[in-house]
């Protein structure tokens, strides 16, 4: 400390009586320290703030002039003198002053952030975003930040017919805004933007990817006419609204035979039954944008995967993806499950995850994959379960009380009113990831078709198809399934898991993901 400030224990005693909020105590102590520390800064800027907690705005306005004389590079100093402007209504001072402190540390955050408040009472929403966006740049934990931002883009409106149709320029902060609502092929002169560097990922996921996509999309062979009603409005969704977009996917180091695959997994089954071809045909039924399909390729060792879909669009996604990863040993072919026989193949391994319980029928769709599977051959399946969904299906019979079509609109401002709502019956439904992105909140709650099931209703389903209960594949269920059955027999025993379930009903808040096999 230089000799015009005073000690450091001193500081710590003033600031030990602000924290107190001991204030007369504060400015008498400082008064007796500026006698012997007039040119002192750090005295001068600690009453500043007290009179400035005491709204004493102008004697706090004084003494921040004099402690910005004393030093024209103290940022702190400049920055609490732009907030008293603030409070004395003196916006331009202010905005004079933050720019001050944002020339001498261009990474006081707060200042970029409180300049970000004036430009949006203002009423210049493009200079409060920039400044909220150079907020977040510098500090991505300032939540204050994300709450301003939110609340100006809420009322920013890029004028489509002056800047696009007059083909005036554009910044990429209105083009970047813009992408976070709608995708830029939803416009007809998205081809016309002009992308910078700085945008060259929004080029890429917006228009590049769907370029490419488009392309795939006219190779992608189909095994029959979707003549099915359900499997139509199905396949009219994910043509509308592919689920779910993903980037990154775990994929497994090495590929390995079925046995060494299935015998990670705690099956009730004889090993030395399940065939172990050596290139093993592996269907993967309803393969949606393709993180299942892709993750089994990797799994096991020269497979050949036939990944079935309704959805062009979805299978597009999948291929695309498929193909940024060089994986290469999945046909992509779109389909209708209630067709599969057509096709007269039978598989090694068939997993269908999450498609079942979206048919007319479900029964008739695992009766017809059932009879798609080689003997000793094993399939995953994947049902909701009615127990963990109580709280989506209160939502859903709302939407249909209501009767919602599942139109962009629609969605957008039933999730506002469900947000905004604080109903027991629907909060949970706010922690799904899914609640967030369009296509993720259109499965969740406004699905063309939804079955849930129980475990007695899998059970009478695998009696009535011929099939055995090997396990369920979920390894966490199973750890907690096993603090409370301990017998390696109750693993397979479906009552005991019915049990379970009844005083765990958010057990299977994913999914019923499971083993079986034919009898």
């Amino acid at each position: 400390m230089s000799s015009i400030e005073p000690s450091e224990v001193k500081i710590k005693e003033l600031i030990s009586l602000f924290d107190k909020k001991q204030f007369d105590e504060l400015l008498k102590l400082s008064n007796e320290l500026l006698y012997n520390f007039p040119k002192s800064i750090l005295l001068q800027n600690i009453q500043g703030v007290v009179h400035t907690e005491l709204k004493n705005y102008k004697l706090a306005k004084d003494l921040f002039i004099k402690v910005v004389d004393l030093n024209p590079k103290y940022t702190d100093g400049y920055y609490n003198l732009a907030n008293i402007f603030i409070k004395l209504n003196e916006e331009e001072k202010a905005i004079e002053n933050y720019k001050e402190v944002i020339k001498l540390d261009k990474n006081y955050f707060k200042a970029h952030n409180n300049l970000g408040n004036i430009y949006r009472r203002k009423g210049l929403n493009k200079k409060a975003i920039e400044c909220y966006l150079s907020t977040l740049e510098i500090n991505s934990n300032y939540k204050i930040a994300y709450y301003n931002l939110a609340g100006v883009l809420q009322f920013y409106i890029i004028n489509e017919e002056n800047n696009f149709k007059e083909n005036k320029n554009i910044s990429d902060l209105e083009i970047l805004c813009l992408s976070c609502y709608e995708p830029l092929t939803n416009f007809d002169w998205s081809n016309k933007i002009k992308f910078s560097n700085r945008l060259k990922e929004i080029f890429e996921l917006h228009l590049n990817q769907c370029k490419i996509e488009n392309q795939i999309s006219n190779s992608i062979k189909s095994i029959s006419k979707v003549k099915d009603r359900v499997s139509l409005n199905v396949k009219k969704q994910y043509e509308e609204n592919p689920y779910p977009r993903w980037e990154n996917i775990g994929l497994s180091i090495e590929p390995r035979n079925i046995k060494d695959v299935i015998s990670d997994s705690d099956l009730k089954l004889d090993l030395k039954k399940i065939t172990n071809c050596d290139s093993p045909e592996i269907l993967i039924a309803g393969c949606g944008t393709g993180q299942h399909a892709i993750t089994t390729a990797s799994k096991y060792k020269k497979s050949k995967i036939l990944a079935l879909d309704l959805s062009f669009k979805s299978l597009s996604y999948a291929k695309r993806k498929a193909n940024e990863l060089g994986i290469k040993n999945i046909e992509f072919v779109q389909g209708d499950i209630l067709d599969l026989e057509s096709i007269d193949r039978k598989f090694d391994i068939i997993e269908s995850v999450g498609v079942l319980h979206h048919m007319d029928n479900p029964h008739k769709g695992w009766k017809i994959l059932t009879s798609c599977l080689n003997n000793d051959s094993l399939m995953l399946i994947g049902l909701y379960s009615e127990k963990a969904r109580q709280h989506i299906a209160y939502i859903k019979d709302k939407i249909d009380k209501l009767k919602l079509q599942s139109s962009y609109s629609n969605i957008i401002k039933f999730r506002k009113d469900l947000i905004e709502h604080n109903n027991d019956k629907w909060n949970a439904i706010k922690s799904s990831p899914d609640f967030y992105t369009l296509s993720g909140v259109r499965d969740l709650l406004f699905h063309v078709q939804e079955h849930r099931f129980t475990i007695s209703k899998i059970k009478k389903n695998l009696d009535e198809l011929g099939l055995v209960f090997l396990g369920f594949d979920d390894r966490l269920v199973i750890e907690n399934f096993r603090k409370i059955y301990n017998k390696k027999s109750n693993l397979y025993d479906l009552d005991k898991w019915q049990e379970y379930e009844n005083y765990n009903p958010r057990i299977f808040a994913s999914m019923y993901q499971f083993w079986c096999k034919k009898l």
